[in-house]
């Protein structure tokens, strides 16, 4: 079973890229294989509705086929304004139906606040569910991540640092009992 990670922030000491990879070190623990991407090392350019989308950058073409082949996925966003990263509504754009349907996917947010990304992963539950994805429900959050971690890339709220795991096995443990994919239709 193949799982696919993806960090959807550019900054390279992403707090959202730590939470990505305390969830998907579980699947992987939970016998999955993960990969990480993490958009701020990839070179995707602005989605501009190209009629001819072979002259996209290798780079669009490249993370098509890495998500198209995965089982499942991870997302994670931090909350920018209330909402996903402008990079991952971009990268998503670039990929449909055709890559996300049927899959499991396994959603986390992080946040500079108290509240938590709670609009950001109900934004990202609606992008999953119209992609004909499934989304699972648990949804867990980091709230105030800039001072979340420990510099060991755990978190110092131990209950936060479990529910993370947990997503992680939990994706695991519902594409092993369905099969990795359900049909939609």
């Amino acid at each position: 079973m193949k799982i696919v990670a993806v960090s959807g922030s550019m900054n390279p000491e992403s707090t959202t890229r730590q939470a990505v990879a305390i969830v998907m070190k579980a699947a992987i623990e939970a016998g999955a294989h993960a990969e990480l991407i993490h958009l701020g090392d990839w070179k995707l350019p602005l989605y501009d509705c190209r009629t001819d989308e072979s002259t996209y950058p290798e780079a669009v073409h490249r993370f098509r086929e890495r998500i198209k082949n995965a089982d499942g996925l991870i997302l994670g966003s931090p909350q920018y304004h209330g909402s996903l990263s402008g990079c991952l509504k971009n990268a998503l754009d670039f990929i449909g139906g055709k890559e996300l349907e049927g899959k499991f996917v396994a959603l986390v947010g992080t946040s500079g606040g108290a509240m938590g990304a709670t609009n950001t992963l109900n934004t990202l539950n609606e992008i999953c569910r119209n992609l004909h994805a499934w989304p699972l429900p648990s949804t867990p959050s980091v709230p105030r991540s800039y001072e979340a971690f420990l510099p060991d890339g755990t978190l110092k709220d131990i209950q936060l640092q479990k529910r993370l795991e947990g997503l992680g096995r939990q994706l695991v443990q519902v594409m092993d009992r369905c099969g990795e994919r359900i049909p939609v239709g």
